[in-house]
């Protein structure tokens, strides 16, 4: 008689203290490429005058190269961050706002691959020199925020409601992260947690319970 079994779940690759160094490693590199893409981003209005945009305009070929190359790999940091971190929310119990919390982090990193079309878009609009392509990319590049705000919203409420209820956070962090959730889609309330977003993300990998014991 054959005897079958099925192989124990794990939120890493090796164990806990191997996942918990994977989601934590993750984080840091995310926090890196985050701190980078705003040294690098620019100041603009939706308003502001084509001509002088494309006067002013000091990125070259390199940097828009690198800031797109390094936004798509933050993007990707993400989505396995996210994922790790859903295996480990749900190592006791599934919870459905586990799944909102890992569609709230691809949804975050389809937002920066988005916002890195739109920046090199408005690089070879400048590159040719028609003010009205200028114009309306970058309407579209200073008003790109709002998937940003979901994509908050999705992840830190889904991780704080989800981690309250298994106790896989301290009670502390889970209603932080409901709050900075909550504040995503209200207008310019949604900056600050668009600012700690990133930071959050490196607090919970290092706290986040990933054992019974």
């Amino acid at each position: 008689m054959a005897i079958t079994s099925t192989p124990p779940r794990s939120t890493s690759l090796d164990g806990p203290l191997a996942g918990r160094r994977t989601m934590v490693t993750l984080a840091v590199i995310y926090l890196g490429f985050f701190a980078f893409l705003m040294a690098s981003g620019a100041d603009r209005e939706p308003d502001a005058d084509p001509a002088k945009l494309i006067a002013d305009y000091d990125i070259n070929a390199t940097v828009i190269e690198m800031v797109t190359y390094s936004t798509v790999v933050a993007g990707a940091v993400l989505v396995f961050l996210g994922a790790a971190l859903r295996s480990a929310l749900t190592l006791r119990t599934r919870r459905w706002t586990a799944e909102v919390a890992l569609l709230g982090f691809v949804l975050m990193a389809l937002t920066l691959v988005t916002w890195a079309t739109s920046a090199l878009a408005l690089y070879h609009a400048v590159d040719i020199g028609d003010t009205g392509v200028v114009r309306a990319i970058n309407v579209i590049d200073t008003t790109n925020f709002p998937l940003a705000m979901l994509s908050m919203c999705c992840a830190m409420i889904g991780v704080g409601v989800t981690a309250m209820r298994e106790q896989a956070l301290p009670t502390w962090l889970c209603w932080a992260s409901i709050v900075l959730g909550a504040m995503s889609p209200l207008g310019p309330l949604a900056f600050a947690p668009f600012v700690l977003f990133a930071i959050w993300t490196v607090v919970v990998a290092a706290t986040v319970r990933l054992s019974d014991a």
